[in-house]
């Protein structure tokens, strides 16, 4: 008993209950060694069952379980009970052990492309949910073939809003029933479920704020009511409590495509509107870090979208930047010496230890260090020439070559820079 290898496949052999035991695990024997190490540890500590191992719980039943103990009372069920639909098509009452990462990969690549890569990864998302949730609750015995797979990456690029006569026509076209959620999605940018499940007593008039509870991050926020949002709610005549619209989302979905269709409008989704209300805030504000709070955004990354919109607080925050580099790029220029009075010119003054500068011969950025002609920054005295004074050592202008040089004279093991 123990590890030994049938073909391509390694197996793994093992006592339990004064039953032998075999399992197939793969051609990878590495794996092969932790499952027969798990299965030992199982049986040591009685959690090792044969009997539950010969009845495995169909894909289909476990999908079931998880709907009733779990699925049904997340923020997102009719989203999870749609999932579930499909999922069960798909896998049926295959065996909770016998889902390999072929199959987990069969069908997300064919929701890819049937929807799209984000919608793909969203069915992923439930799909691993159930597999946890089956070896929490003890269904499974085994490891999560959907955690082992990659999601698809997704490039959330899409940024499309509505123009203001898109939005005097999409109201326009809207019934009175959808109107009103239509208002709030662009008054607010709360999401198609937020708005759904608001109920009265989550708006607070005293304090003028609409208090979302039920959000995608599962923290809540909130959003203050605009002055127009608290008329429509006037209009409608606040209650103490229940639904602020009760409408099924399938009802609204139809209705709001439908409402497309009249104004005209192609290639828009419910969650747009979403998009408008960001970018048209951004647009008025030129707040991101105010939109992200109002959006509910975990992150930056995904408030970034909206950034390209927000173009007036950069052109003032580069006007600002570009200000603080005035007394570097126009140097002030000095005055003028004064004329004598029977207009001859007065001589300029000479600049010890530099040749008089012609104009435009120094460099106009930083220091006027170098000028047309020779400069003597360096003097020395030699022992037979000590009457005639100091002598001075000429040295040519060098333009900079890029090479690193020391400067001998200084004795500094620095760069020269020669210009």
């Amino acid at each position: 008993m123990g590890i030994y290898k049938r073909g391509d496949t390694y197996w793994i052999d093992f006592r339990a209950d004064g039953r032998r035991v075999r399992e197939s695990v793969g051609p990878i024997k590495r794996l092969a060694e932790e499952a027969y190490h798990k299965r030992m540890t199982e049986v040591l500590d009685g959690r090792f069952s044969i009997q539950r191992r010969k009845e495995p719980m169909p894909f289909a039943e476990m999908a079931d379980l998880y709907w009733e103990l779990h699925g049904k009372q997340t923020p997102s069920a009719d989203v999870t009970c749609y999932q579930l639909k499909k999922l069960k098509a798909f896998f049926g009452d295959m065996p909770l052990q016998k889902i390999t990462i072929p199959d987990v990969l069969r069908y997300l690549n064919g929701v890819k492309e049937r929807a799209s890569a984000a919608t793909a990864n969203r069915h992923h998302n439930t799909l691993r949910a159930i597999f946890n949730r089956a070896i929490e609750w003890e269904k499974l015995d085994g490891r999560n073939p959907a955690a082992r797979v990659k999601q698809f990456r997704v490039e959330n690029s899409r940024t499309q809003f509505l123009e203001n006569a898109d939005i005097t026509r999409l109201l326009a076209a809207c019934d009175a029933q959808i109107r009103p959620i239509v208002v709030v999605a662009l008054l607010t940018g709360m999401r198609r479920g937020e708005i759904v499940n608001l109920r009265w007593e989550h708006i607070d008039p005293v304090n003028g704020v609409i208090h979302v509870l039920q959000t995608k991050s599962g923290e809540p926020r909130e959003i203050p009511i605009a002055p127009k949002l608290k008329a429509l709610f006037d209009t409608i005549g606040g209650r103490d409590s229940g639904k602020v619209f009760a409408l099924a989302t399938r009802v609204l979905n139809t209705r709001f495509s439908k409402a497309l269709d009249l104004a005209g409008i192609k290639n828009f989704r419910f969650h747009d509107l979403r998009h408008t209300f960001a970018s048209h805030f951004i647009m008025r504000t030129n707040d991101l870090p105010a939109t992200q709070k109002l959006l509910g955004h975990k992150s930056t990354r995904m408030t970034q979208r909206y950034a390209h919109l927000s173009k007036g607080h950069l052109q003032v925050g580069i006007q600002k930047f570009d200000a603080g580099w005035s007394h570097i790029w126009t140097p002030e220029t000095p005055p003028a010496p004064p004329q004598p009075a029977s207009g001859k010119t007065a001589p300029a003054p000479a600049t010890k230890g530099m040749e008089t500068q012609e104009p435009g011969a120094a460099h106009s950025f930083g220091h006027n260090l170098v000028t047309n002609g020779d400069f003597q920054p360096f003097t020395s005295q030699s022992k037979n020439d000590s009457q005639n004074g100091p002598v001075v050592e000429k040295l040519s202008v060098k333009i900079w070559s890029g090479r690193r040089e020391s400067n001998p004279h200084l004795n500094l093991g620095k760069v020269a820079f020669y210009h």
